[in-house]
């Protein structure tokens, strides 16, 4: 079972990088800026993104520790490769951060420096209408200062070296996780896991959505009967059933509150958000979301037939 929910996630995944990858040739390699806004939600976004990546990049060390010290005495050539990937993420980290704060900075002077123009209609217009071309995806330099214009230009440049650096990061991650599974282990980001873990979960919340209208049925069903005879066996027979449904719902509601609370539930298990555990192997917490999951599945099967029986 633990497979089939690997192959699904896997198929998922692979899906949807070579969707991207098919859309990358379009899509721009620096920021899209309409205006001062947009650029102080791009810093900020990236704020948000450094401040997990360097949290995960933290319990990444810690994890692998051990591992490291184990190859560097029984396998050199998997330790200089770990140690290389090691080296090419905390880059990519420093790199993303410098270049933030150059954008930082930027978008101080452009908001201390409003008639300077930096941004207008025109390149606002392009954006909307071009957002995938490969043309004028940048601000328009027509009519600008030369200031103006060396502002756009560091602009530009700082955000392609945070999206390439990001791209490295990411890369460098994936190669970390290739080559534990080549040695017999898994690389586990619990944050990331959990995203999909909520992904599935919404999929399994849209089915649960989709019986709001029988149990209406249902509970109209229930007054209709209890009006006519509480003591009646066909009365006594729907309220059973109804005390059955409301236990799947609460099983149900147990489940959703589990995976919102996941992350903490597994970092506390793990002590801490990244671990390596040998392929065939699963925590706790895993083994109980696969479970909870097949039981949810289970219900949402289960509740029609109980409500059609009535």
């Amino acid at each position: 079972m633990f497979q089939l929910f690997k192959v699904i996630r896997v198929s998922i995944y692979v899906g949807t990088l070579f969707l991207f990858q098919n859309c990358s040739s379009q899509l721009p390699s620096i920021w899209v800026l309409r205006d001062v806004q947009s650029l102080d939600a791009k810093v900020m976004s990236t704020v948000q993104w450094l401040k997990i990546e360097k949290s995960n990049v933290k319990f990444l060390d810690k994890a692998i520790k051990k591992k490291m010290g184990v190859y560097r005495k029984t396998n050199f050539s998997v330790y200089q490769t770990l140690e290389k990937e090691i080296e090419k993420i905390n880059k990519s980290l420093k790199n993303i951060e410098t270049n933030l704060s150059k954008q930082k900075k930027i978008a101080g002077q452009i908001r201390r420096r409003p008639k300077m123009k930096i941004f207008d209609n025109a390149s606002l217009n392009e954006s909307k209408t071009k957002l995938f071309s490969k043309k004028n995806i940048g601000i328009s330099r027509s009519g600008k200062s030369e200031r103006a214009i060396k502002i756009i230009n560091a602009l530009e440049k700082n955000s392609a070296g945070i999206i390439l650096n990001q791209q490295l990061y990411n890369n460098s991650l994936e190669q970390l996780i290739k080559i534990f599974k080549k040695e017999g282990y898994s690389l586990i980001f619990i944050r990331e896991e959990v995203k999909e873990f909520a992904q599935e979960l919404k999929g399994l919340m849209y089915e649960r959505s989709k019986l709001d209208s029988q149990l209406d049925r249902l509970n109209l069903k229930i007054s209709e009967s209890l009006l006519a005879s509480e003591e009646s066996s066909y009365s006594k027979t729907i309220l059973n059933l109804s005390q059955k449904i409301e236990g799947y719902s609460e099983q149900m509601n147990e489940f959703e509150n589990y995976v919102n609370n996941l992350e903490s539930i597994a970092g506390k298990e793990c002590k801490g958000l990244v671990y390596v555990i040998k392929n065939d192997m699963k925590k706790k917490y895993q083994n109980k979301y696969y479970n909870d999951f097949l039981n949810y599945q289970f219900i949402l099967k289960e509740i029609p037939k109980i409500v059609s029986s009535i």
